[in-house]
Formats: structure tokens, C-alpha cells, sequence
């Protein structure tokens, strides 16, 4: 990749869509998201569907999307996850190889009260989920994102309930 990829992660519904829409509109910066590059639509029949059958699979269709769609004279946010669930629900980590791939800048992760994410999720799929698995997958999706960002040897920004400024911050320099 060109290196002008600023990654931005976090569980289904905490609001990476809505803070990525915030940040691009006031940095002019492009904001894609993981899952309309990969096209998720072709993936699954369900766009509510938090299962990823093949997770490299769908690694692989975001690294082929990203390289067609990336113009190296432009930034971008990409919103997506650190971790996704397998076909049996289970939280996995993302290879690290897909982040190298994807070289970002920069890595951010997205972290708010469960509660929220929960009534966010109820609200735009129409589904309950289980609070204690969504609590378990942000810390798991914190937590890899904080050793990609060390492993990549870049910085690494969490935003907690909607605070953007450190990250801001960064990008404005």
C-alpha cells in the first residue's frame, strides 16, 4: 500500500462509521469502510450478519479492494475491525499480515459503554446480543489493536466515547 491509511477499528455499532464521517469531513479525508471495499453484500445474503465465514477470505477481498481503490496522493480512514467472529461466534483476531498489507500510518480503536453498543445494535439490526460477548470482543479488539500498533511500529490512538482530539491532533500535523 502507499502508507496513507489512517486504520480505525472497534466492535460492531460503537461508532466507528459516525466518528470516521466526523474526522474525514473536517480534514478533508476520504473514509472507506472495510466492509463496503470487501464488499460484504457479496459475502453474506444478510447485511446484519456478524459471522464471518471465512475470515482470511474476506482479508484478502479488503487487501484486493483497498489496492483498487487507493490513490497514494489522497489520506484515508478506513474503518474496520481487529477482530471479527468466526461462523461459530467466536471472537478472532485479524492476521497481522492483513495490517501489513494494509500499512497503515496510524491505528485507532473505538471503545464505549456496552450498554450503548448493545442499544445501537438492537435498534439497527433488530437483534439482542449478548453484553458480556460484546464487553469480551472490545477488550479483544483493544487489546490487538494495540499490539498491531506496536508490531507495525506506529501510533496508536484510542478513542473513548467519542473523544477524537488526540487523534485530531496527530493528523493535523
Amino acid at each position: 500500500m502507499h502508507h496513507n491509511i489512517i486504520f480505525i477499528g472497534g466492535i460492531h455499532g460503537v461508532g466507528k462509521g459516525t466518528i470516521c464521517s466526523k474526522i474525514a469531513d473536517e480534514l478533508d479525508l476520504k473514509h472507506l469502510s472495510a466492509s463496503e471495499v470487501l464488499k460484504w453484500s457479496e459475502v453474506s445474503s444478510d447485511a446484519s450478519n456478524k459471522l464471518v465465514k471465512d475470515i482470511p477470505d474476506t482479508q484478502n477481498r479488503l487487501i484486493i479492494g483497498l489496492e483498487k481503490r487507493i490513490n497514494p496522493e489522497k489520506k484515508y480512514l478506513l474503518d474496520g475491525h481487529f477482530c471479527l467472529f468466526d461462523s461459530n461466534g467466536i471472537p478472532q483476531k485479524v492476521s497481522i499480515k492483513t495490517f501489513q498489507k494494509i500499512a497503515p500510518i496510524a491505528i485507532s480503536v473505538v471503545t464505549t459503554d456496552i450498554m450503548k453498543v448493545a442499544n445501537r445494535l438492537k435498534i439497527r439490526d433488530g437483534k439482542d446480543y449478548n453484553q458480556n460477548l460484546l464487553n469480551e470482543m472490545q477488550g479483544a479488539e483493544k487489546s490487538h489493536a494495540i499490539s498491531v500498533a506496536k508490531e507495525l511500529n506506529v501510533p496508536f490512538f484510542e478513542i473513548k466515547n467519542g473523544s477524537i482530539s488526540e487523534l485530531m491532533n496527530f493528523l493535523s500535523n
